[in-house]
């Protein structure tokens, strides 16, 4: 299962995660929202997720906005620490 982490603003309070098993956008589980900061964020992960070993997290926030139009190949490379 893999965890995505991004954000969609310069001013680094709009993230979400994507929740996927194959990065398939209409199968996987997104959640968007405001949190005061990154910290806050991975803050609330943990407090999701607890430690989140059960996932293989791809974190794409310092990536911004374009990583919401990666295709299922580039965050596979991701995924894998391939650059796309």
């Amino acid at each position: 299962m893999y965890l995505v982490l991004y954000c969609h603003n310069i001013g680094m309070t709009d993230f979400s995660f994507f929740e996927t098993e194959d990065f398939d956008k209409d199968d996987g589980y997104t959640v968007r929202g405001k949190w005061p900061n990154e910290s806050a964020f991975r803050d609330y992960l943990t407090k999701e997720f607890g430690d989140m070993s059960e996932f293989h997290v791809v974190d794409l926030i310092s990536r911004g906005e374009q990583a919401e139009h990666y295709s299922v190949l580039e965050l596979t490379q991701l995924s894998q620490h391939i650059e796309p």
